[in-house]
């Protein structure tokens, strides 16, 4: 038999760290894709050619998702039911594509998840796509985008403040490159400060 004052004995217990929750994710490169693609087909009915070329402008250069993954991601809305194809009329346009109710939910949602805390080109391009996207945010949701927009620009602006302090004076272009990130990231936020009312807003779906 086993000894009565071991049994009584608690066990061992093993004290582990808490994890950080992860039920927050991050506007990430294949979410952002998505949230192109939903505003892409948004309001109107579009042409694979025309929803390329606005997923292109978007994510605003920085990075550009080929033609084939752009398909294949509208395949995957498609399959899921979050943006309707239908047979064109006009012969040189095999289809054109919409955002359904689904896909206007999932639109919604993803406006409101959180950008990345670092800078990098598909950080970036995912800030881009929620700033050409804030026309169609919906008014309850706006306050919370420009705000995390303003924070993501914020942090991107003192980035690049504290790397510049770091270069060599002797680097006119590279100073002049740096100053034009800078330029630009204040043209975000001088935007951002005057788009809280974002008149003109239209509506996801037609």
């Amino acid at each position: 038999m086993p000894n009565s004052s071991q049994s009584n004995q608690p066990p061992d217990l093993a004290v582990l760290p808490r994890r950080d929750s992860t039920s927050v994710r991050h506007l990430d490169a294949d979410a952002a894709l998505e949230l192109a693609l939903y505003g892409a087909t948004a309001c109107r009915m579009t042409s694979l050619n025309r929803l390329i070329d606005t997923v292109w402008c978007l994510t605003g250069g920085g990075w550009r998702p080929p033609k084939e993954i752009i398909a294949q991601g509208l395949r995957a809305a498609s399959a899921e039911g979050k943006i309707l194809a239908t047979e064109s009329w006009i012969r040189s346009i095999p289809f054109f594509y919409t955002l359904t109710p689904k896909g206007a939910k999932e639109f919604r949602r993803l406006m409101a998840q959180p950008l990345p805390d670092w800078d990098d080109p598909i950080s970036r391009a995912a800030a881009t796509i929620k700033f050409g996207l804030l026309d169609m945010t919906e008014q309850e949701d706006l306050p919370a985008v420009i705000a995390d927009l303003k924070r993501f620009y914020l942090d991107v602006r003192r980035g690049l403040l504290e790397r510049s302090e770091n270069l060599a004076h002797d680097r006119p272009f590279l100073q002049a490159a740096m100053a034009d990130r800078l330029a630009w990231v204040d043209q975000r936020l001088h935007a951002l400060a005057g788009c809280t009312g974002c008149q003109n807003r239209v509506r996801v779906l037609h």
